[in-house]
């Protein structure tokens, strides 16, 4: 694999890069009410989502949280960079494992819950309001968050913490609900993709 491959920040960079031209939309379905979520992707989270906050023990360029997509897709912050990090393999690699499949993670077949972390039989300091797990190549859990934390924003919901499965199985009793359409919105054109669509097919046979 040479250099360039192995660049999962810049890669992971440039996909997060993509998903802020788009909202998802998730509409499901739970004891006969159907719930819509908008999902949208911020440039300033992703420092937090690639685990830079383990990246104390180095002296990386301080740039405005919103730029440092920019300032790693224009190689001003190299995975050579952060992979001299005492905590690179075990805190940043997971989630940049993660971001990198995360356009395919959402646009491809995962499974959905509402997340109860109390459930759990282990103690997790993740706060979420739902858990996307996909079974790509690898095992992968998103986590998904009101963008208002006083709850105003029914619908708008952002990524707040992404990584490949490691010794946690964050399934594990949670509540699992029933994705019934999936579409993806360009925010400038609003030009919409269907991805998954359900909730047609139920309409037209409820008709019939």
């Amino acid at each position: 694999m040479d250099g360039q491959a192995a660049d999962i920040l810049y890669q992971a960079a440039s996909v997060w890069s993509e998903l802020t031209e788009y909202s998802y939309i998730f509409t499901y379905g739970y004891k006969r009410q159907l719930y819509t979520i908008n999902l949208t992707f911020s440039p300033e989270d992703f420092p937090h989502l690639a685990g830079f906050q383990y990246l104390h023990d180095l002296s990386l360029p301080r740039y405005n949280p919103k730029r440092t997509v920019d300032r790693i897709l224009d190689h001003k912050i190299s995975f050579d960079q952060i992979a001299k990090g005492e905590q690179y393999e075990i805190s940043v690699k997971p989630r940049l494992e993660a971001l990198l499949r995360l356009k395919d993670i959402i646009e491809k077949d995962f499974t959905f819950f509402s997340y109860l972390p109390h459930l759990y039989p282990f103690t997790t300091r993740i706060k979420a309001d739902y858990l996307i797990s996909s079974h790509l190549d690898m095992t992968s859990f998103v986590f998904i968050i009101k963008a208002d934390s006083d709850g105003s924003a029914k619908c708008d919901y952002l990524c707040c913490s992404a990584f490949i499965k490691g010794d946690r199985d964050y399934e594990c009793n949670q509540r699992a609900r029933t994705i019934l359409k999936k579409e993806r919105v360009n925010i400038i054109s609003q030009e919409k993709t269907i991805l998954y669509d359900r909730l047609d097919l139920i309409s037209t046979e409820t008709k019939l």
